[in-house]
């Protein structure tokens, strides 16, 4: 009853932070409050006993991730004094029906929702995992960690550009 009370609780501070990231209009608090969604994602995959998944998702996408979209929101220039504009009513209404459409998926899933993976997790699953990365998958692995490379890169001389 705990294991459930807990991934539920975890599961709603994800979709309350997904919801706070989207409407935050400051990059920054967008960011930090994707670093708790983050973090709440990966508690999930500890009580699945994922502990892989979730150790990878702290290190790699709350850590290094994370730190890159600080760091070059920092460095772009926003426009400090932005005034909020006012939406039209209709666009409002249109959110508000969608977010409570929205909310009672939610409240269905979670009634019908089996917590439990009958699914053993053991060292062997991380070995084949490692073996399939760094084997038959090398050369797409290689290209990802190449893409990222090319978007920091990317995202450092957009930023000295505009400085």
């Amino acid at each position: 009853m705990m294991h459930k009370i807990a991934i539920y609780a975890l599961g709603g501070l994800a979709a309350a932070g997904t919801l706070a990231m989207l409407s935050q209009t400051e990059p920054l608090r967008a960011a930090l409050a994707m670093l708790a969604v983050l973090i709440a994602t990966a508690g999930i995959y500890i009580l699945l006993s994922a502990q892989l998944i979730a150790f990878l998702q702290v290190i790699i996408y709350a850590g290094a991730i994370m730190s890159l979209f600080i760091i070059a929101i920092n460095t772009l220039p926003f426009a400090a004094g932005r005034e909020k504009q006012q939406r039209p009513t209709f666009l409002r209404l249109a959110g508000l029906s969608g977010a409570a459409i929205l909310l009672a998926e939610l409240i269905q899933i979670a009634l019908t929702f089996r917590t439990r993976l009958d699914i053993a997790f053991s060292q062997e699953s991380v070995q084949r995992l490692s073996a399939l990365l760094f084997g038959p998958y090398a050369f797409q692995f290689e290209l990802l960690s190449l893409l990222i490379l090319a978007g920091i890169v990317g995202a450092v001389a957009a930023a000295k550009r505009k400085i």
